[in-house]
């Protein structure tokens, strides 16, 4: 799937200050040879169990920007896994072994700072396995020491090696995207789309939308207007003119959620009558501060049940509410963050390779289990992600969920019945999008 750095979210609140740090893409590097095969034990502390047995924490050790530029969009990371992580050993652990997060080590919004905090875990600390939540993961040292690594994927950098395991899969397939709008479009009965972004230096906002009007223009849906090099905190008034001179019915938006808002306010003001889909601002915040501007938007939260299907659907989504139950006791202020809930699907991602390893605890049949899970769901959370694909391949149907503003509330939009999920065939027709059947194990089904 492809992530435009949400941060609320999958994909996260308010729109990322990521996007704010389009200068330092050169910074991070791409390169990710091969993991290696190791099979060291790393940070399991023996710890007695009684009755001559013995047990072991695994030991996780964490990065964030928790300061600097970007520190809002990253810092919720972490809570979600050590919430995760409570909530297991509070039930005795996982095969007799407990978690411990060891540290959460801030970059800074620095990249040589995260460079250098990566030695100090895999060189010093020899943790088990790491949590990353930064703008600035570069994956060398981590595929080369066969450490299982987990994260928040905006850089596409996760893409290739065994080890490494961002949330939701580890890469990023913008292509995928159309699919969802086109269904959109249908359910509206809209006809002409517009499509707003930052320039391609800010590659996850440009790639988003650009690889939509280029997929729609294909199919032979009206693109009525493009403006793919908008400027951050931007006057977008001439762009919602020219919407209105084309006739568009229906408007993209990949830029940050204030930029959002800026843009809904212009079209509020010229009284243009569209339905607008925006793929980051899915932040009860940002709704209780401008719900007049946000009425009946749509907003994407990628391959996330999103948090009010529990209450919607009660009984339909348990893993929602289990998640919500846990988040409201370890770790309140993260109940709704969507980086949270990257940090737990991580966590239990972990959890579920330790649990299949058995007494095989070693960092690579860790890895080797967990690259055997074909429907991964973190207990009901997202979308199935196939393991044995996903660092290199995008599965198909591929799904997505998206909410749509009533009042003060966030809804699911539902795809059929209680399903929040809608599904799409890898040949699906742009044109006349139907729904695929959702993968087994899909939440929902």
């Amino acid at each position: 799937m492809r992530d435009t750095t949400r941060t609320t979210t999958r994909l996260a609140g308010p729109v990322t200050a990521v996007l704010l740090t389009a200068g330092l893409l050169a910074s991070c590097s791409s390169s990710s040879p091969s993991a290696s095969s190791s099979t060291t034990t790393a940070a399991t502390t023996s710890t007695s169990s009684g009755g001559g047995g013995s047990a072991s924490t695994i030991v996780v050790g964490g990065i964030s920007s928790l300061t600097g530029a970007i520190a809002a969009d990253f810092n919720a990371f972490s809570p979600g896994m050590q919430a995760y992580f409570q909530m297991v050993n509070a039930s005795g652990g996982i095969n007799g072994h407990k978690f411990a997060f060891s540290d959460n080590l801030d970059d800074g919004s620095n990249p040589s700072q995260f460079t250098q905090l990566t030695h100090t875990l895999l060189q010093q600390d020899h943790v088990f396995a790491v949590g990353i939540s930064t703008f600035f993961f570069n994956p060398a040292l981590y595929a080369q020491s066969g450490t299982p690594t987990f994260g928040y994927n905006v850089t596409g950098n996760w893409n290739g090696p065994s080890n490494l395991f961002a949330a939701g899969g580890s890469i990023q397939d913008y292509d995928v995207g159309a699919s969802a709008v086109a269904w959109l479009l249908k359910q509206t009965h809209s006809t002409k789309v517009a499509f707003i972004s930052y320039g391609s230096a800010i590659t996850s906002s440009y790639n988003a939308c650009n690889a939509d009007a280029n997929n729609l223009t294909k199919a032979g849906i009206t693109v009525s207007y493009t403006d793919l090099s908008a400027g951050l905190g931007g006057n977008y008034t001439p762009a919602v003119q020219r919407m209105q001179q084309t006739g568009t019915d229906f408007v993209v938006s990949c830029m940050q959620s204030s930029d959002n808002i800026t843009l809904a306010r212009a079209i509020q003001q010229y009284g243009l009558k569209v339905h607008q889909l925006w793929l980051n601002g899915y932040d009860q915040s940002l709704l209780n501060q401008y719900s007049s501007l946000m009425q009946g938007v749509y907003i994407n939260v990628n391959g996330n049940v999103p948090f009010q299907a529990a209450k919607t659907y009660p009984g339909v989504y348990p893993g929602m509410q289990a998640y919500l139950s846990a988040m409201q006791k370890y770790q309140p202020n993260y109940v709704n963050s969507d980086q949270a809930l990257q940090g737990w699907q991580s966590a239990a991602l972990l959890a579920a390779g330790i649990q299949k390893a058995g007494a095989n605890v070693t960092q690579a049949n860790v890895i080797a289990q967990i690259n055997t899970l074909t429907n991964f769901t973190a207990g009901g959370l997202s979308a199935t992600t196939d393991w044995t694909k996903v660092h290199t391949t995008q599965t198909f149907p591929a799904c997505s969920a998206d909410v749509v503003v009533k009042g003060s509330q966030f809804v699911p939009v539902a795809s059929t019945g209680h399903q929040v999920f809608e599904c799409f065939a890898q040949n699906v027709s742009l044109k006349n999008p139907t729904l695929a059947t959702p993968p087994v194990g899909t939440p929902g089904t």
